[in-house]
């Protein structure tokens, strides 16, 4: 039996985290749990790594794959979100076998949920302490977080308009080392893209209006380009600020990449970037790109058209240009080319709070200059693509260890990226995060099939110049909801998948729907739990959810919330499948509307304060994704815990007998007009 590889063949060195002392806070278990002097070799159970000294031995399995399917509480299945990530594999480097966790996801090895900030935050964030009360409380209607361990209270506002970022790049702070055994060293080199002015948060002007950042606000040439680009792409289905993720995503090639003749040269550069825009999109031919210089594309006899508003490549070349000449664009799988990123590639991905008053300035799309966290990737080897096998596996009954980690860097799951991070200490400021919250990054970056070469963002860039921006969820109009890439929709490698590649729900072809349209009615809502009411009722056209009454409100009438849900179920006879005029979320031009990504100032106030008592506590293995209240089952939510866990375990999620088991690769199809008409 093979099983996902999740951990390399050496342990970690002593620059890891061994005191409980972090953040500025004792992270020792609020539950009890913990156990300093048992056995802490990791071992297999059911198939799967428990990694024993962690305080949640699955930290890699995401709270998102223990919500419930609708079996748990109805006794029938009707939702599936787990298709966005586990899929028929976008590459042959990406698990193409990983669709079968639709139907066994429930066998690794916990036997109830270890994401106890979002089903039991009583052991955790809140926490009764000895004086009796709770260690942290969220007050919304002052809109403040009393820390009652620490006896203080502190104003969201407040909080969210201090600059960690400005902060952590001023001191130089870095992650790794300079230790000879350890995995390198990145110092943070993005200066903070946003800040609060005394008034509103502004966008600085380190970045200019291609997307480039450079180290002077007001000099912006090769002396002071990071050569950091960042792009605004279509997000992941579900993790929108609405959910409580809010990003921005740049990117880094190496440096002949960014020079001609040892010169550096931001057109060679743009020619670079756009061909590797093609190449992870899988676009061998007619892809379109942003406007190039083409006595650059003329040189390298590079087969193009000139549009209006860009350069379309009639073929994709076969190499880079520049001094990165001599580097393959393509992998090759027989005669299939497989586009991944070059040895060297380096990704960044600053999480921020909301700014709860985002309307007031919605260019913005709610940056603040407080980050929760800042992600880093540098891509190490490349693949071997014809290696055979499923990239990402081993045997059952190999030697299992942990991943390396040296302050704040860790390896992915095939070790092909070095992943790297920094989250808030209990004061707000960046820290590296420890090696346990290094682990819950770990496998979603290399061990699913919904992504492409382990990454999740920029082969989802919004094509052309539209794409050269910093995120702002579609406040420009230029985010469609385009269709998954119907050419390959049923290319599927493994044989195993043959029985599965059939109309969902035994009526609806993929091809034929929106990307999110699909997913809403998947997932019976906006995020994977279907836990955001409001976000509901956005999908639906209303622009607001009214609790009191339990009713999605608009100034043309309301709907009552249980039939909202109706028309986002897929097992619903009328749905925004079957009647795309119930869909709200898109304007005349047919672009998804900002409002539907963006959360209310309310419901943003609730995300920032939830966020920040796991900040105060420094219960970060215990879960960063979170609700507005308990979310377990047993609290009438629809995160699995407990029996309810066990028993889907026993019995199966209950997807395949409802034929909602959906299996094709998740590319999307930018440039081949199918964008959804209402």
């Amino acid at each position: 039996m093979k099983i996902k590889k999740y951990i390399a063949g050496i342990f970690s060195f002593s620059f890891l985290f061994s005191s409980c002392n972090v953040g500025g806070v004792d992270v020792s278990d609020p539950v009890g749990e913990y156990d300093a002097n048992k056995d802490l070799s990791p071992r297999l159970i059911a198939g799967f790594p428990w990694f024993t000294k962690y305080k949640n031995p699955t930290a890699y399995i995401p709270l998102e794959c223990y919500t419930d399917t609708g079996k748990a509480k109805t006794g029938e299945a009707f939702a599936n979100p787990c298709y966005v990530c586990h899929n028929a594999g976008n590459t042959p480097v990406d698990n193409a076998g990983d669709w079968e966790n639709q139907i066994n996801w429930l066998r690794f090895p916990a036997n109830d949920n270890p994401w106890l900030n979002a089903v039991a935050p009583e052991k955790t964030i809140e926490k009764i302490l000895a004086n009796g009360e709770k260690w942290t409380e969220l007050d919304l209607i002052n809109k403040q977080v009393k820390d009652n361990k620490d006896n203080k209270i502190v104003s969201i506002d407040n909080w969210i308009r201090k600059n960690n970022w400005e902060s952590a790049y001023n001191q130089g702070l870095y992650l790794g080392s300079d230790n000879p055994i350890g995995l390198g060293k990145y110092r943070l080199d993005i200066p903070p893209l946003y800040k609060w002015n005394g008034t509103s948060f502004v966008k600085t002007n380190y970045i200019d209006n291609e997307g480039f950042i450079y180290t002077s606000e007001t000099i912006h040439d090769n002396s002071t380009n990071t050569w950091w680009r960042a792009y605004d792409w279509k997000h992941f289905p579900g993790f929108f600020p609405t959910n409580g993720r809010l990003d921005s995503a740049m990117i880094r090639l190496p440096e002949k990449f960014r020079k001609d003749n040892g010169i550096y040269n931001k057109d060679i550069y743009k020619v670079n970037l756009s061909i590797l825009e093609c190449a992870v999109k899988q676009i061998t031919d007619n892809c379109e790109v942003e406007i190039l210089n083409t006595q650059i594309l003329d040189k390298y006899g590079i087969k193009y058209q000139v549009l209006s508003d860009g350069i379309k490549f009639l073929q994709v070349p076969d190499y880079y240009v520049g001094d990165a000449s001599n580097i393959q664009v393509w992998q090759y799988k027989g005669f299939e080319k497989v586009g991944l990123y070059p040895v060297g590639t380096e990704l960044a991905h600053p999480v921020y709070y909301i700014d709860p008053v985002w309307q007031n300035n919605p260019q913005l799309a709610g940056k603040t200059g407080q980050l929760k966290e800042f992600r880093y990737m540098k891509k190490l080897v490349m693949q071997d693509i014809n290696a055979g096998g499923e990239a990402g596996e081993e045997e059952e009954g190999e030697s299992l260890s942990y991943k390396p980690y040296d302050n704040g860097l860790m390896p992915n799951d095939p070790d092909t990226w070095l992943m790297g991070g920094w989250i808030e200490d209990k004061n707000g400021n960046l820290r590296p995060q420890t090696e346990e919250e290094m682990a819950f990054c770990m496998a979603c970056h290399g061990a699913i099939s919904g992504t492409v070469d382990s990454t999740f963002s920029y082969w989802r860039k919004l094509p052309k110049s539209s794409g050269w921006k910093d995120t702002n969820y579609g406040y420009n109009s230029d985010v469609y909801d385009i269709k998954y890439w119907a050419d390959k929709l049923n290319q599927i490698e493994d044989g195993n998948a043959s029985g599965y590649l059939r109309l969902i729900a035994g009526q609806y072809d993929p091809k034929d729907y929106g990307e999110y349209q699909l997913y809403f009615t998947m997932t019976n809502g906006i995020d994977h739990f279907r836990s955001n009411n409001e976000g509901i009722c956005r999908i639906l056209g209303y622009y607001s959810y009214d609790s009191a009454n339990n009713q999605c409100i608009s100034l043309n009438g309301n709907l009552d919330f249980n039939v909202a849900k109706d028309y986002l179920k897929i097992t619903s006879s009328t749905n925004i499948l079957t009647n795309k005029n119930l869909i709200g979320y898109l304007d005349n031009n047919n672009t998804v509307k900002q409002s539907l990504f963006m959360p209310s100032k309310d419901r943003a106030y609730g995300l920032d304060g939830k966020y920040l008592q796991v900040v105060l506590t420094q219960q970060f293995v215990y879960g960063r994704d979170l609700f507005d209240k308990a979310f377990g089952t047993k609290d009438g939510g629809n995160s699995l815990e407990g029996e309810d866990f066990y028993n889907l375990k026993l019995s199966g999620p209950g997807l395949e007998e409802k034929q909602l088991v959906a299996v094709f690769k998740t590319l999307l199809d930018f440039f081949q007009n199918s964008k959804l008409q209402k």
